[in-house]
């Protein structure tokens, strides 16, 4: 494991870079590659990451976000609200130590899996700025691939 790792810190080592991170002797071959020294660190695109793809898929996990939301606020509402009227009810009419089987929520099915499903939008609620992110990112990655497929169709 220690020879690995040595190897590879030296070829890491002995390979160029610019100020901007881009490596010299990829900017040396004859592929006209992007340049995006001139967008802010943390919207820079990478070279070899298709961007289009990582949008999709923060699109995807947004979705599930809002469909969550929109299932638990519009649908399953009213479940969640009868569930915690007869919580109430059962708690007000007897003492401490009955317990919820004495209620009869068990047969519900629904209730079940409306209280199952409260607040699972939270799992994917931070793809929400994530999409917005790779957005910005995409934009730059567009624009200047653009210009390189422009550049090479006028030489």
């Amino acid at each position: 494991t220690i020879n690995i790792t040595i190897s590879s810190s030296i070829n890491m080592a002995s390979e160029s870079t610019t100020t901007d991170g881009s490596n010299i002797a990829a900017n040396n071959t004859s592929k006209k590659l992007p340049n995006f020294s001139h967008v802010p660190w943390p919207v820079r695109p990478r070279d070899g990451i298709n961007y289009d793809f990582v949008a999709t898929l923060y699109l995807i996990g947004s979705a599930l976000a809002l469909s969550f939301y929109l299932l638990e606020t519009k649908i399953l509402a009213p479940l969640l609200v009868e569930n915690n009227d007869v919580d109430a009810a059962a708690a007000n009419a007897s003492d401490s130590t009955t317990s919820t089987e004495d209620s009869g929520e068990e047969g519900n099915a629904w209730t079940e899996f409306a209280n199952g499903m409260e607040g699972m939008y939270f799992i994917f609620v931070p793809f929400v700025p994530c999409l917005l992110w790779s957005l910005v990112v995409r934009y730059f990655w567009m624009k200047e691939t653009k210009k390189i497929s422009l550049d090479k169709k006028d030489n």
